[in-house]
């Protein structure tokens, strides 16, 4: 993306930020009667409390709010800081949304020109909105007690219809019913935003191709917090807190590095699957290696799975997506032939991109906001192929899970009468693992602790001589790996049912519970997800060094990765080598210190003693424009789960050496030169086995590139170099 438009972007975020935190923050005191310290005035205070029932129920929904906070151990100032900051940012992410839909033809206009946008004139001459054409026509007064005229009243009704409309296909971030969607900001700050999202500098931000525009908002809104969390680290000597992780550890990739990885992962795969493959000549970035690898078995297209498990606003799926997309129409064309699926994954070519959501892309984050850009992300790429397309189905979810003491539990197993019931066994045998999610994320071993419930569970139904009483339950449930994983897949639906019913039958009773159901069926999405093993693992992980954990990370991270425990990032090397099924690919960017420093040896060891090294292309300081000098130094690499032994050990590896050019434009240029003559070359050279020091003395003051021969991550040799 050009400069100048990311320059604007950053600007626009900013002050869309500041102005609709200031905004929020004066409709929860001047309206609601919720101070900045989070206590309350006496409703009687306020016209809007008095002479709008909207405004009651909103008031009654901010306390219940702040209560559920409580409960989860939020105090009442922080909690209200939190909803300011979370109103502002679903309001940002929203409108951004509709600016990017209105430029690429998926919506009418919706916000370009306010209340005389064409969907909002449109929508008011539409069967059961006469109220509202009623108050359009009424013009700017008299003002309501949130200081609406009546036209203005009626367009927050139509933005708040769209929200629903939405919703159907990606209700994290559209949800018309939450409490965030009652913070509409109010006539003045909305004509501001509007003015300020159709200045000429952002066109291009918001213009088709541009879909990175997300990713950049969500970094720029970070930027405050990101400054904040360093310098108390550096200037007050203060270990980074759990909410403070995502600022600290968001990091944008650049676009040619996502393709890198995405190419020789994912791309590999379907290409190792189908070597009459065409979509070959589309991979400009994938590196050819230097002798045969194995064949990957026959999958049809909807069964290849792949996860970005610290997925920030799914740039690594938005690229996925295009190669995804190809595959399918392969697929379809070659249905039938030797090589290729009889029938392929979906017969017509219009069912791809809700296909490839439904089936085929999983990303988890800590972060609500990465969450929900991630799905507008996935949705307004599945809309550029076909308009028409309906999302019912994803797999996103977000780790930000509030955890409540056991007394909540208790109370829900109790009302369900379930206490003494395989559900009660289950839910408290992952409970603990649930407070971990908010912090850890994709680090915690959900898979563990289940493998260990159901061998609980099924010696205990030995015993007895029985299987247990679930519908859908087969007596041989537990007989194979494919029965246990779908006896989990039972569980952990019909906990959701009964949480969803619990939370019905005790607002029946007057008792909202909808907070605590909420966060616990969040929470069985994300193991849902992590329970299954994937066929491509792609991400950029989150940096952390222990040093700068806090006790509790630090703590996890020495219980759970004892050989990896020194960073975030190298626990997340070995958690994702985890995730990977025989023949998955994983491909990451990583900083790295993990390759030469002798605290990781037994991760390096243990690493290949699972995994075959396929290509690795050190880039050095300087990759990310958002980082100067030499604080960051990164490697990316792709590598294959090879189960066997002697394959492993002699796997040949094709290696780039990037460090010496001087920005990521340059290591860039420097890489797309060096594969493409490797693309010409007719032979491939291996080398024995050397250290790279040793090499670097052989062929001083020479610009070395690439191809190597290489039996562990600190060993590399160097034999061939690109003029």
């Amino acid at each position: 993306m050009d400069p100048k438009a990311i320059s604007a972007i950053h600007d626009f975020t900013l002050k869309a930020r500041e102005l609709l935190e200031k905004e929020i923050s004066e409709q929860l005191e001047g309206t609601y009667g919720l101070l900045p310290d989070g206590s309350w005035k006496s409703a009687e205070s306020y016209p809007a409390l008095i002479a709008s029932q909207e405004a009651k129920e909103t008031r009654h929904r901010l306390e219940q709010f702040l209560e559920d906070e409580n409960a989860a151990g939020i105090g009442a100032k922080h909690a209200r800081e939190k909803l300011v900051r979370e109103a502002a940012f679903t309001w940002l992410n929203r409108l951004v949304a509709f600016k990017m839909m209105e430029a690429r033809e998926l919506l009418r206009q919706t916000i370009s020109r306010g209340q005389q946008s064409n969907a909002f004139l449109m929508w008011l001459t539409e069967p059961g909105n006469e109220e509202n054409y009623k108050n359009y026509e009424q013009g700017d007064l008299p003002q309501n007690a949130f200081g609406e005229g009546p036209r203005q009243e009626a367009y927050r009704h139509f933005i708040l219809w769209q929200c629903g409309q939405l919703a159907r296909e990606i209700k994290v971030l559209f949800d018309a019913d939450d409490l965030v969607s009652r913070l509409f900001p109010r006539p003045h700050a909305l004509n501001q935003l509007i003015e300020m999202m159709n200045a000429p500098e952002l066109e291009d931000a918001w213009a088709p191709g541009n879909e990175e525009t997300i990713g950049w908002v969500y970094q720029f809104f970070n930027e405050r917090e990101k400054k904040e969390v360093f310098d108390r680290l550096y200037k007050k000597k203060q270990k980074i807190k759990k909410e403070d992780i995502p600022a600290a550890t968001e990091l944008f990739t650049p676009r040619w590095i996502v393709k890198w990885l995405v190419h020789n992962s994912l791309g590999r795969y379907w290409i190792q699957m189908h070597p009459d493959s065409k979509l070959s000549e589309k991979l400009d970035y994938l590196v050819p290696l230097p002798d045969d690898i194995p064949k990957v078995p026959l999958k049809k297209a909807k069964e290849i799975k792949l996860l970005d498990p610290a997925c920030g606003t799914m740039h690594f799926g938005l690229v996925a997506f295009d190669i995804f997309a190809d595959m399918y129409q392969e697929e379809i064309e070659n249905a039938g032939k030797e090589g290729w699926p009889e029938q392929p994954s979906v017969q017509d070519p219009e069912d791809i991109p809700s296909a490839i959501i439904a089936n085929n892309i999983h990303g988890i984050d800590i972060d609500l906001r990465a969450v929900q850009l991630s799905a507008m992300t996935l949705l307004l790429k599945a809309k550029s192929l076909n308009n028409s397309a309906v999302i019912t189905e994803s797999h996103l979810a977000c780790a930000d899970i509030a955890h409540f003491d056991d007394s909540k539990l208790f109370q829900f197993l109790k009302e369900l009468k379930l206490s003494d019931s395989i559900y009660s066994r289950i839910l408290k045998g992952v409970w603990k693992e649930l407070g971990l999610l908010a912090e850890a994320g994709s680090l915690v071993k959900f898979e563990e602790k289940l493998g260990l419930l159901i061998e609980k569970e099924k010696k205990k139904f030995r015993e007895a001589q029985k299987v247990p009483y679930l519908k859908g339950f087969a007596p041989d449930q537990f007989e194979t790996e494919a029965g246990e994983e779908e006896f989990w897949d039972i569980i952990g639906s019909q906990i959701i049912q009964a949480l969803q019913y619990y939370g019905k039958s005790m607002a029946e009773k007057g008792h909202d519970e909808s907070f605590f159901t909420a966060e616990v069926v969040k929470g069985f999405q994300v193991i849902d997800i992590m329970t299954k093993r994937y066929d491509v693992v792609v991400t950029n992980p989150p940096y952390m060094a222990r040093r700068n954990m806090g006790p509790e990370l630090a703590k996890f991270l020495s219980n759970q990765y004892p050989n990896s425990k020194g960073d975030l990032y190298t626990a997340f090397i070995e958690r994702c080598a985890e995730f990977l099924e025989d023949a998955g690919r994983l491909a990451m960017i990583t900083q790295q210190s993990f390759m030469f420093i002798s605290s990781y040896e037994k991760m390096r060891t243990a690493l290949l003693d699972n995994l075959a090294i396929e290509t690795v292309c050190h880039v050095g300081p300087r990759a990310f424009e958002s980082i100067s000098g030499e604080k960051v130094n990164t490697v990316l690499f792709s590598m294959r789960k090879e189960p066997d032994a002697k394959k492993r050990r002699q796997a040949v590896g094709t290696y780039f050496r990037l460090v010496k050019e001087p920005d990521g434009e340059s290591k860039r240029r420097r890489f797309e030169k060096a594969v493409k003559q490797l693309r010409t070359m007719n032979d491939v050279y291996n080398a024995e086995r050397g250290t790279m020091n040793d090499e670097r003395e052989k062929r001083k003051g020479k610009n070395s590139s690439f191809i190597v021969h290489n039996s562990s991550l600190n060993y590399v040799f160097i034999v061939h170099q690109s003029s």
